[in-house]
């Protein structure tokens, strides 16, 4: 009986596993399970877990790739057009229930966006570490303005984000003035956990989205060895290692550049 319950619970945490490698994990789930002696409840929802990496680690299809922003230029004119449209919902378009708060709201505008943006990063930062990972430099890495570029970068994006909640906010106001204030709150925390998530994922010289994720190890040797996902710019600029784990020797990804050779590597 507890034979077809830890079937069971592989056969379910399957599920979370892109279709294309499910077969072949599942395979080696039920292999293993079979030289399991002690404790295969555990064993067996372990693999809930490492179901739910592969989930978020494997690289999308190509057809899902076109709506990806890769490049700065996209994402900063996704952002911006975002931000256009929000602007214009909340004070160019006409609408008379909520003329005189709009009108309140064009009032020390970029004062208020700054103040909401500064008070949320110090609530976020408070209750989790903003950490983006340790990028040390060496012979190959650019020179400090170039890599300062993705701070920059980084600031674009929160100063654009910031501002599409607040009109969202206002243009939201005359319809639902109730779910305003909140629709304000959760846009600031999700646009702020997104571009950070984002910003992880870039390549620090030329700012694109890195690709071709590895998975490297296995989890049964965190300990001893390296588990986890490397990802690699399609610029050959470095190399990105993200551990499967937080372990108290590496709590966080960690990247590395690479020589000019690497340079040349096909996109």
């Amino acid at each position: 009986m507890l034979q077809g319950l830890h079937l069971a619970i592989i056969q379910a945490a399957a599920l979370l596993v892109p279709a294309p490698e499910r077969a072949e994990w599942l395979a080696e789930w039920r292999a293993e399970l079979w030289y399991v002696n002690r404790r295969a409840t555990g064993f067996c929802l372990g693999s809930i877990c490492d179901a739910y990496w592969m989930k978020r680690n494997t690289p999308a299809p190509q057809t899902c790739r076109w709506f990806r922003l890769e490049t700065p230029v996209k994402c900063v004119m996704f952002l911006a057009g975002l931000t256009a449209v929000s602007v214009l919902l909340a004070f160019v378009l006409p609408g008379e229930p909520g003329t005189q708060v709009r009108r309140d709201g064009c009032q020390d505008f970029p004062l208020v966006c700054f103040c909401l943006g500064l008070e949320l990063l110090v609530i976020l930062s408070s209750v989790r570490p903003l950490r983006l990972g340790e990028y040390p430099a060496n012979q190959y890495a650019p020179a400090a303005p170039i890599r300062l570029l993705r701070w920059v970068f980084l600031a674009i994006k929160i100063s654009l984000l910031v501002p599409t909640a607040v009109c969202g906010c206002l243009a939201l106001f005359p319809i639902m003035p109730p779910l305003a204030s909140w629709g304000m709150f959760l846009g600031l925390s999700f646009g702020f956990r997104w571009a950070l998530m984002d910003q992880r994922e870039r390549c620090p010289v030329c700012l694109r989205l890195l690709s071709n994720p590895t998975r490297i190890g296995d989890p049964s040797q965190a300990f001893l060895g390296w588990y986890g996902t490397e990802l690699v710019c399609s610029h050959g600029h470095g190399i990105l290692y993200v551990p499967g784990n937080s372990m108290s020797w590496y709590e966080t990804q960690c990247w590395q550049y690479l020589d000019p050779t690497w340079n040349h590597l096909p996109s």
